[in-house]
């Protein structure tokens, strides 16, 4: 890998206070590192604070037409390879085949909304990843500018503030891809808090007139829009996902093989958990099946016809392999390998969890949108249930695991647990991990520690699914355990649409669909209504035709 830019096309660029020649950082590193003699520098002095940093943005653009500017703060320590580790990350997107009008190595990731900070600062927040992102916003602090990329700042809009939201948006909105990248170094800034939120609010009282958003997420936090009445244009889907389809369209996104475990769970659950698999919005390649072989009898006309939407296959353990309890493979290790494709992703489901329509969705996005993540492990948000026994190993009683807590691989080896169902992994690694374990049980915990030791892990900012309580077993409960139960009685309700679609859209459209019996499997008041609405298509699209007109009105009303 060859950088495919020069570094003669650059221009560094820092704009230091007159009091602060002598202290700071930056100018430190340039004189330690010897940079002057790699890359042009244009070092501007700010004279009683005359100079904001939207007029020095346009007047190191105007000295150095054609060049790429790497506009830098001067309270930053960088490493001595700096500039090539910035050479490198360049290379990884332009070989990718990708354009770009800004890079920066902290903001936003998309479209998950992660704040991901390559490096150390007063901000408290370290999340270090090496592989580029596009990103909805970067931090001002150090800004790569394409030299294609043009300002058009507002002459009224200037300070301190924003000149990094403006310029991400600019990039966005002229179809240039923006990106977090991974540098080496230390922001010593702790920023303006206040003066940064009194500029937030001018600044959402002039986005508001372009685009119908609520708020802008940026990386010190969203920035609230005074949206005007008709207003719809979305920043997000209108700029960001219109350019992200058409620079990635060439990148091809992986196929996902879904393992659901059935070793603790009844028909119901299995059904249940078919269900949301077959409800997601972009199919699974393979689903595949783990339970008894008893269970495999008795399924055996489920399976037939959610057969009609996934490539299923149901495996149980050999009779003659003893297995144990905790065994995440349940004996069928080389079975699931053989049923594995060469490429693309495999996830463990457990089938008392409920997902997300977009969980497949998703696991494939992070591949074909991150740069290099050929062989990164994502892990999503996953609210999810454990068993932990007491002191004294006894009493086992339900712990809530609240993904949204979970940041960092040290979550995992410090103690803390989190299900391999979280886990969207490479398939060359999981063949890996099954190959180099040769003896005992392939319990969850040791599943995540083999992954840990092999491969980088990324942790996504969006829900992937919960866990699939009954609420009667928490009716004495309170605090998260409840409210998770809550959730997941709301997704019970709702995944009778999933039922809904895939009637409307069976493969074989002649052969009658059958539906569960009432009494085999617990069915919420609100899919009986489904079922029997299923049967009236144009009652079931007026529903859907009012409630739309019934979100556009509720949302007038409210502009008004």
């Amino acid at each position: 890998m060859s950088p495919t830019i020069p570094l003669n096309d650059f221009v560094l660029a820092i704009l230091v206070g007159e009091h602060h020649q002598a202290t700071a950082a930056t100018l430190e590193c340039l004189e330690q590192w010897r940079i002057s003699d790699a890359i042009a520098v244009d070092l501007v002095v700010n004279h009683n604070s005359q100079l904001d940093y939207f007029t020095f943005l346009e007047q190191v653009r105007a000295r150095h037409l054609g060049k790429h500017l790497l506009i830098m703060h001067a309270d930053i320590f960088f490493a001595e390879d700096f500039l090539h580790r910035l050479m490198e990350q360049i290379a990884l997107i332009e070989d990718a085949g990708l354009a770009w009008g800004l890079l920066g190595p902290a903001g936003v990731s998309y479209p998950y909304f992660k704040i991901v900070r390559n490096m150390v600062d007063h901000h408290g927040i370290l999340y270090p990843f090496p592989h580029p992102l596009p990103a909805v916003h970067l931090d001002g602090h150090l800004l790569v500018i394409h030299k294609d990329l043009i300002f058009d700042f507002d002459k009224e809009y200037r300070g301190f503030h924003h000149y990094d939201t403006l310029l991400c948006i600019r990039s966005w909105a002229q179809g240039l891809p923006v990106f977090t990248i991974n540098l080496p170094l230390r922001h010593l800034g702790q920023g303006n808090v206040a003066e940064w939120q009194e500029r937030s609010d001018f600044l959402g009282q002039r986005l508001g007139k372009v685009y119908g958003n609520k708020t802008i997420v940026t990386s010190m936090g969203p920035v609230k829009l005074d949206v005007q009445t008709g207003m719809t244009r979305d920043f997000y889907k209108h700029e960001v996902e219109a350019t992200l389809s058409r620079c990635f369209q060439h990148r091809t996104r992986p196929d996902v093989t879904l393992i659901m475990r059935c070793s603790d769970c009844d028909e119901s659950d299995i059904r249940e958990a078919l269900l949301g698999v077959c409800g997601q919005f972009e199919k699974a390649s393979r689903v595949i099946v783990l339970c008894s072989d008893q269970l495999l009898t008795s399924l055996q006309p489920a399976f037939g016809y959610f057969e009609k939407f996934v490539d299923l296959l149901a495996l149980s353990p050999d009779p003659a392999i003893a297995v144990a309890a905790e065994d995440v493979l349940m004996g069928c290790g080389e079975a699931i390998k053989a049923s594995l494709p060469e490429s693309g992703l495999v996830v463990f489901l457990d089938a008392k969890t409920a997902l997300f329509p977009n969980y497949v969705r998703d696991a494939r996005q992070f591949h074909a949108l991150g740069v290099g993540v050929d062989d990164v492990v994502a892990v999503f948000d996953m609210n999810y249930a454990v068993l932990e026994a007491d002191s004294e190993g006894r009493n086992p009683e339900p712990r809530l695991v609240e993904g949204w807590r979970t940041e960092t691989v040290e979550d995992i080896v410090s103690g803390a647990v989190i299900p391999l169902v979280s886990f969207v992994i490479p398939i060359a690694v999981f063949r890996s991990i099954l190959d180099r374990h040769i003896r005992g049980a392939l319990t969850e915990r040791l599943f995540a520690f083999k992954l840990v030791a092999q491969a980088r892990i990324f942790f996504l900012r969006r829900l992937g699914g919960f866990l699939r309580t009954n609420m009667m077993h928490l009716s004495l409960s309170a605090g998260p355990m409840a409210e998770i139960a809550i959730h997941g009685e709301f997704l019970r309700a709702s995944y009778p649409f999933a039922y809904l679609w895939m009637k409307r859209h069976t493969n074989a459209p002649s052969a009658p669909v059958q539906t569960p019996a009432i009494g085999s499997v617990h069915i919420s008041r609100e899919q009986l209504l489904i079922m029997k609405l299923s049967r009236h298509p144009r009652i079931v699209d007026g529903i859907f035709m009012f409630n739309g007109l019934w979100k556009r009105l509720r949302r007038h009303l409210v502009m008004r």
